[in-house]
């Protein structure tokens, strides 16, 4: 196995340059607007890394809930450790997603959402109409060669239908074979349809039938055996590989069915199995169950009559699949065929070459726990005073944990990333399974790990745990930050050297040392920088980095060092206070100005427009979040620089409230992601170039981005694209 997975190294690096020279040649097609193809998926089939595509409707329509899901996550971890990426394909708010989140595979699977089962007949009218969509076999097809994927692992197919003589009922699974070229590694066909037939049909469609292992028999799904025998047997991977490749250096268009047998040990229970189909498909003729509801309803009946024996066969030869086209995706990448089969794909994926945004600060485990809602009265948590009510404090209450990544800066970053941005993070990790699961969600997402730290052994992962109430509103939480202090100067050194990043933003989770660094290397290098307030205790640090490097590094003028600070209303009151006692900023606005001011914004709390006319001396432009009541904007004038201008941004109203943690650090992230995509608002010494109607417009975009945050049990909504930002 090691020698196998060196020899696939060593050929993909020989394939370096051929492939930079494809990349080259495929960036003038035009990628669909339709494709969201997720970061790591993207990466992978832009270095010409092997990529699996997975259907959905197996989640959707396939097996029942928790399995479904449970079955993907494994699939997709089979995928990974046998040498690909995997990329599950569903339609999800209006675009086809390559590549799903953990979220998405929830959405999908537990039910609470109708789902849609697409294939190619359905999708433009699933897209159309902003609906849940999973793909069955030809609708993951088309979705992957769009993408440019070769190697598509599923079930089984679809096939002629029993009576189709008179029905007509023939799965659009094989005619999608005959014109797009996808190999689909599959059981071979279910037994419930006419498998003779079926055959007869893909040999009409041109499409090669492959039976994968020692016997050229193609298999019934559930059984090893059919009868019927498949026209090419092949035993390695590797043969299917250069299959494939020479079925595209003919520049045919058809698919390739490679049929796999279900593992030994779980076909002994075929007999029986049998048995069920039949008399579910009776069932079925006596109910009139016909079309794309069959194939489900048959599914269910035979695993109710089973007794689960049928579930456990269907999830073993599924797990069995992707292995092989795993293992088939790699032979064929190392052959230069990762996108080779699919010679004609009109889509190629993106790539990134501008400057990063970089994002220091915390990284962490987040844990949400909400209370249910149906409590009865004497039960509930009151959401004021909750730690005084002590008989209600010493005891449990019924409702749900969620557990995710989350940390201030890896929210921002993963939001800005999300949203089209090259975000870089800069964060320490314990050397822990936390630490672990981060790192490796970040690698999923596609996201530069380089500039994580790890201090050492006694180093904790920070955990953040927050406890909700039935509204969703927080109403206390635990956060275990102290490794955030560890991030060493040098590492923000080794980022700033590494990246020349156009932008950056620092929490004020790191130690004051971190910050001063930050400053410094973003005043040298002319980066945007961005401060986010975290928290009223932390939101001075940023302060005493300013008194530092003023009185420690000769700069004598500090003002306009941070570009942009993002307090709430508590943070900015703070900041404004330290600001006068340490002597950075001279004095307060005079009553009859804020009075003045007022009168223009009278939804505004005077204090909160004294306290952004105390700090614009020395932050230029400051967002405040005030939640329910939206967000407070102050910077300068564009014809007179030491003019401030505020101004109010009406709030939006999410439909429900789901988990309020992260809506503050997706606003943030949306504000850098546009930063960063829009060249021309930065000046070449970092500074803001920003008419007030600009920022606003950007801000009112961020506040779209902090409602789907609020919808979402995630801290950061894992249905974020570039399009969320689009939309007006």
């Amino acid at each position: 196995m090691h020698i196998c997975k060196l020899r696939l190294s060593a050929a993909w690096t020989l394939r370096r340059a051929e492939l930079s020279q494809r990349r080259l040649l495929s960036s003038a097609r035009k990628q669909s607007p339709l494709l969201n193809i997720a970061p790591r998926v993207r990466e992978a089939l832009s270095n010409g890394e092997p990529v699996v595509a997975l259907e959905s409707t197996i989640i959707s329509h396939g097996m029942p809930y928790p399995q479904n899901v449970e079955t993907a996550r494994e699939v997709e971890q089979i995928v990974a450790a046998s040498g690909s990426i995997p990329a599950t394909i569903a339609l999800i708010d209006g675009r086809i997603h390559v590549g799903l989140s953990d979220g998405d595979l929830l959405r999908l699977g537990n039910g609470r959402e109708t789902v849609v089962k697409a294939s190619r007949r359905d999708m433009a009218a699933v897209l159309s109409q902003r609906l849940l969509g999973a793909t069955t076999v030809s609708g993951t097809m088309l979705a992957a060669h769009m993408a440019g994927i070769s190697v598509f692992a599923t079930g089984g197919i679809g096939g002629v239908h029993r009576g189709a003589e008179d029905t007509m009922d023939v799965s659009a699974d094989l005619t999608e074979l005959g014109r797009t070229p996808v190999a689909v590694v599959c059981a071979g066909a279910k037994s419930i349809l006419d498998l003779p037939k079926t055959l007869e049909y893909l040999e009409t469609q041109g499409v090669p039938v492959v039976a994968f292992g020692d016997s050229n028999e193609f298999p019934a799904f559930f059984s090893q055996h059919s009868g019927l025998q498949a026209p090419w047997k092949l035993q390695r991977a590797e043969q299917v590989a250069q299959l494939l490749k020479t079925n595209a250096e003919l520049g045919l268009q058809n698919g390739v069915v490679v049929a796999v047998p279900i593992p030994e040990e779980h076909a002994k229970a075929s007999v029986d199995i049998e048995q069920a189909i039949e008399a579910a498909l009776r069932e079925s003729e006596r109910l009139g169950v016909k079309g794309k509801e069959a194939t489900p309803f048959l599914l269910k009946r035979v695993v109710e009559r089973t007794g689960g024996a049928s579930l456990l066969a269907n999830i073993a030869l599924v797990k069995n699949n992707a292995r092989v086209a795993s293992q088939i995706a790699a032979s064929l990448a190392s052959m230069g065929g990762s996108q080779g089969f699919s010679t004609t794909a009109s889509y190629s994926p993106e790539t990134r070459t501008d400057q990063p945004l970089l994002v220091i600060g915390c990284a962490a485990i987040d844990i949400t726990s909400r209370v249910d809602s149906n409590q009865s009265a004497e039960s509930a948590i009151p959401e004021v005073d909750l730690l005084r009510q002590t008989k209600l404090a010493a005891t449990s209450h019924p409702g749900t944990v969620f557990t995710s990544v989350g940390g201030v800066a890896q929210n921002i970053a993963r939001a800005a990333h999300l949203l089209g941005a090259n975000a870089v993070l800069v964060a320490s990790l314990g050397q822990d399974a936390h630490g672990t699961v981060v790192a490796a969600d970040l690698n999923r997402m596609g996201m530069d790990t380089r500039f994580l730290q790890y201090p050492g052994s006694g180093a904790r992962t920070a955990i953040y745990n927050a406890l909700h109430g039935p509204n969703g509103d927080l109403v206390a939480a635990v956060a275990d930050m102290h490794i955030n202090g560890l991030l060493s100067p040098q590492q923000i050194e080794e980022a700033f050297s590494s990246l020349r990043p156009r932008a950056v933003c620092v929490d004020a989770n790191v130690s004051m040392p971190a910050i001063v660094t930050t400053l410094m290397q973003a005043r040298e290098s002319g980066a945007c920088v961005v401060f986010e307030p975290t928290s009223v205790p932390k939101c001075t640090n940023v302060l005493s980095a300013l008194l530092v490097i003023k009185h420690s590094h000769a700069v004598a003028d500090v003002s306009g060092l941070v570009h942009m600070i993002t307090p709430n209303s508590l943070e900015l009151q703070r900041m404004s206070e330290a600001a006068l006692e340490l002597g950075l900023v001279e004095g307060v606005p005079t009553a009859a100005t804020v009075s003045e001011i007022a009168k223009f914004h009278y939804s505004l709390d005077a204090s909160v427009i004294r306290n952004l006319l105390t700090l614009f001396p020395l932050f230029p432009t400051v967002v405040v979040k005030l939640g329910e009541q939206g967000a407070a904007v102050i910077s300068p004038s564009p014809r007179n620089a030491t003019r401030p201008i505020i101004r109010h941004i009406q709030p939006l109203k999410p439909s429900l409230v789901e988990n309020s943690s992260g809506a503050g650090d997706s606003l943030v992230g949306a504000i850098l992601a546009q930063l960063h995509t829009r060249s021309e608002l930065v000046s070449p010494d970092g500074s803001l170039s920003l008419a007030p109607q600009e920022l606003d417009t950007i801000v009112s975009r961020a506040q779209r981005v902090a409602i789907m945050a609020i919808e979402s049990m995630h801290t950061v909504s894992d249905r974020l694209n570039p399009d969320a930002l689009n939309k007006d």
